[in-house]
């Protein structure tokens, strides 16, 4: 949920450049992941969402063991992906890593609430309309704020409910013309976890 000067106007100016209409696809979007843990501190994710593929490696250190068990995260998370063309607006690709850094806290095994950070940089790449035809453009971002969620369910079914609060810089370039731009994002997310 771009904010301020990150939010794309109501209607946009036939000779304006769509690569913020092209990158920025809002909505909803569909996600799957699986994460299989490799010791009792190490564990691997893969996720896909959209058109989007992002892998995983996350260490976690348990502070305390009990019925309330709390630990520290951090994680490293490389994705790349294929920006679909929407309504004739150009085509391209993205790729980009993101470093989460969480505390977070287990009661019972039907609670869970974490809260952290979370850092990124991507950049985008690809053909994007402006003036009728299709033009190179890039951009490189990056991306950085506070993230907080819980869970709620019985030990291996949860309801998860996650919101990540940025602030992101865009450094873009197209056809030769600055888009640099700023701003506020909200960004949040919502699942289900299944425990094997």
């Amino acid at each position: 949920m771009p904010l301020g000067d990150l939010r794309d106007p109501a209607v946009l100016d036939p000779g304006e450049s769509e690569y913020r209409y092209a990158t920025d696809a809002g909505g909803v979007v569909p996600m799957a992941y699986g994460r299989y843990g490799l010791s009792e501190e190490w564990d691997l994710t893969l996720m896909v969402s959209g058109a989007t593929v992002k892998a995983e490696a996350r260490y976690g250190r348990v502070l305390r063991e009990g019925t309330t068990r709390s630990s520290l995260i951090v994680g490293l998370a490389p994705y790349g992906g294929w920006i679909p063309d929407r309504n004739e607006s150009g085509s391209g690709g993205r790729v980009g890593f993101e470093v989460p850094f969480v505390f977070g806290v287990e009661i019972g095994g039907v609670y869970e609430l974490w809260l952290g950070a979370r850092g990124s940089g991507e950049y985008v790449f690809g053909d994007f309309q402006v003036a009728g035809s299709n033009q190179r453009a890039s951009g490189a971002g990056v991306r950085a704020g506070p993230v907080i969620g819980m869970a709620l369910g019985v030990p291996r079914i949860h309801v998860l409910v996650e919101l990540t609060a940025a602030y992101e810089y865009w450094f873009i370039d197209h056809a030769g013309a600055s888009l640099n731009r700023g701003g506020f994002v909200l960004i949040p997310g919502f699942g289900i976890r299944l425990r094997l």
